[in-house]
């Protein structure tokens, strides 16, 4: 039986509170967007103070924001030089596009058994949001908003699995991607009206709650995705 707080006295240490973001949290963000995005290079070195300068914080936070980036592998500490961004071998590379084409595959089938009203509203609302970036964004070249909405729509098909453990992998997976997708399919604006029409086949497969049509609209779509910009990566 669920007790009040109370019955059981202080359970968090003394000091502990929701707090605001920290400096170290927001670089911690910063730099890792921009590892994601490919603006800190795979393979390339960084000065710590070059990183400081440019996000204007001390020394202190950005460490603990590299550490902590350190530990989660995505770049590594040259000493005496700064650090290194890791690249993605060929190996690790395949992995996580296999475990994403899988991974969605599921995610639109479970969705199309299980998405309710609210589900699909919030799906719906992603892919407008990405017809009205195809206008908007792509006219001004911002790119990493377009793939920001992009990843969007495919997390909100995964909420609708209902499925946190599945929605947790696919997240991960997601974020790996983007560092070694090559980062050019929305300056064409072919390949960019292609990617909204797949999108709306899962998201209409989904809606009419047709599960083996939802899962072949995943598999298509990223099948096509991986032609498009990651042949060197995938074979069929």
């Amino acid at each position: 039986m669920l007790r009040d707080l109370k019955d059981d006295g202080v359970i968090f240490a003394k000091g502990e509170k929701v707090r605001k973001t920290t400096y170290k949290e927001q670089a911690y963000k910063l730099i890792r967007e921009a590892i994601l995005y490919q603006r800190l290079k795979a393979g390339k070195i960084y000065s710590q103070e070059a990183l400081c300068e440019e996000l204007g914080a001390s020394r202190t936070p950005i460490r603990e924001a590299l550490l902590e980036l350190q530990k989660e592998g995505y770049l590594v500490f040259c000493r005496g030089k700064g650090i290194k961004i890791v690249s993605l071998d060929q190996e690790a590379i395949r992995e996580i596009l296999e475990a994403r084409l899988y991974l969605e595959r599921i995610t639109a089938k479970l969705a199309a058994e299980r998405a309710d009203k609210e589900d699909m509203r919030y799906i719906e609302a992603c892919l407008l949001s990405e017809h009205e970036d195809l206008i908007i964004h792509r006219e001004k070249n911002d790119i990493a908003k377009s793939y920001q909405l992009d990843h969007q729509f495919h997390r909100a098909v995964a909420k609708a699995s209902h499925n946190r453990q599945i929605y947790n992998m696919l997240d991960n997976i997601l974020n790996m991607y983007l560092r070694f997708e090559t980062q050019t399919v929305y300056h064409n604006a072919s390949s960019a009206n292609s990617i909204l029409e797949e999108h709306d086949a899962i998201f209409h497969s989904v809606a009419n709650h047709e599960a083996e049509k939802a899962e072949e609209a995943a598999e298509h779509h990223l099948l096509r995705a991986y032609r498009r910009t990651l042949k060197e990566y995938w074979k069929e």
